[in-house]
Formats: structure tokens, C-alpha cells, sequence
């Protein structure tokens, strides 16, 4: 009986939390400094393979492993600082905590869609078929964004929410056309999660 009463209060708790918005859902320091991080840093790296597929960068052997290597070295650097210096820090509030699983359980999505679209691809020898599995981490995260715009009802989430759609239909498009297809997607790191990133580290610095 006591445990029927703890529970209905757990459940009326997070059900006032999602009525009152609880907070900026996505204020968790940790998860806005990894987004800005992998945003830029990505980001950019997409760009500059689009700039080294015009021609306006060399293709020899050090220019491509500097583009191909650099950021995910620089990347790994900067996630175990963010990890080390946010390790006691977690979402707080119903909001927080359900929109933070949200992502959680889109990431594992990610990991399985990579090894099922990864698979096919190698099979079928298609890069074109490989190239779909970008696309669809856009458009997981533009759900994910979706549901942030849902529980918080801010408007610039649903913003963000489009602008990962827009961006993976943008790159289904130019599949065929190899600089667009990278240059539509850097953009669209640098758009839909260095600035979000940006915007919801500035938000929880106010807030901490």
C-alpha cells in the first residue's frame, strides 16, 4: 500500500513537471557543451571536405588524413574534458530527465541503424546506400528536437527540430552530388547543433 502511494506521487510529481515545463529541458551543461562541441568541430569538418571536393583545397595524402583525423583527435579531447568536468552533474526535473532519455535512446537507435544501414551497404557495395545513414541521424535528431519542442513548448527547439528535417531532405537530394551532399551536411551541424549547443550552454551558465 505505502509503495502504491509512493508511486502515485512519483507519477503526479512528473506529471506537474510536464504541465509546468519544468525548466529549459535541454539545461544540462554536460550535453550543451558536447553538442556545441561535436556541432563545430564536425561541422567543420564536412565543410572542408565539401571545399577539398571543389578543388579550393589539395587532395594529397596530408591535407585529407589533417581533415579526416584532426577533428575526431581534437573531439576526443574535448568530450573527456566535458565528461570530467561534468561527472556529477545530471538533467534535473521530470522534463529534463525525460527529454535527456530521449536522446539517450536515439543515440542507441543511431548505433543500430549504423550497424543495419553499414551492413547493406557493405553488402551491396554502395556508397549511395551508406550515404542514407547521415540522413537518417538528421532526422532522429530533428525528432528528438520535436519532442524537446513538445515538453518545453519553446519555439526556437522547433526551429532546430526543422532545420535537422530540412537539412537531412536536403542531403537525400544530393546524394549524386558527393560537395553538396557534405556542404548541406556541415551546415547543418554547424546550424542544428554547434548553435543550439551554443545557446543552451549560454542558458545553463545563467542559470548555475
Amino acid at each position: 500500500m505505502t509503495q502504491d502511494i509512493q508511486t502515485a506521487r512519483d507519477d503526479l510529481a512528473f506529471l506537474r513537471g510536464l504541465v509546468d515545463g519544468g525548466g529549459e529541458p535541454l539545461q544540462f551543461r554536460g550535453f550543451a557543451e558536447t553538442y556545441f562541441a561535436a556541432g563545430l568541430i564536425y561541422g567543420g569538418q564536412m565543410v572542408l571536405h565539401a571545399v577539398q571536393a571543389g578543388g579550393l583545397l589539395p587532395q594529397d595524402g596530408l591535407t585529407g588524413l589533417s581533415i579526416g583525423v584532426g577533428p575526431t583527435v581534437v573531439f576526443a579531447v574535448a568530450i573527456t574534458a566535458i565528461l570530467l568536468r561534468n561527472r556529477h552533474l545530471a538533467p534535473k526535473g521530470a522534463v529534463g530527465r525525460a527529454v535527456g532519455g530521449v536522446f539517450s535512446a536515439i543515440g542507441l537507435a543511431n548505433l543500430a541503424l549504423l550497424l543495419v544501414i553499414g551492413w547493406q551497404a557493405l553488402r551491396m557495395q554502395s556508397l549511395e546506400v551508406w550515404l542514407i545513414f547521415p540522413c537518417t541521424v538528421f532526422v532522429l535528431q530533428g525528432t528528438a528536437w520535436f519532442f524537446a519542442w513538445t515538453m518545453g513548448r519553446r519555439g526556437w527547439h522547433g526551429l532546430v527540430a526543422a532545420g535537422w528535417y530540412v537539412s537531412a531532405a536536403a542531403m537525400a537530394l544530393t546524394i549524386d552530388s558527393r560537395g553538396w551532399f557534405i556542404l548541406f551536411g556541415g551546415l547543418g551541424l554547424w546550424l542544428c547543433m554547434a548553435l543550439p549547443g551554443w545557446l543552451l550552454l549560454r542558458n545553463a551558465r545563467k542559470a548555475g
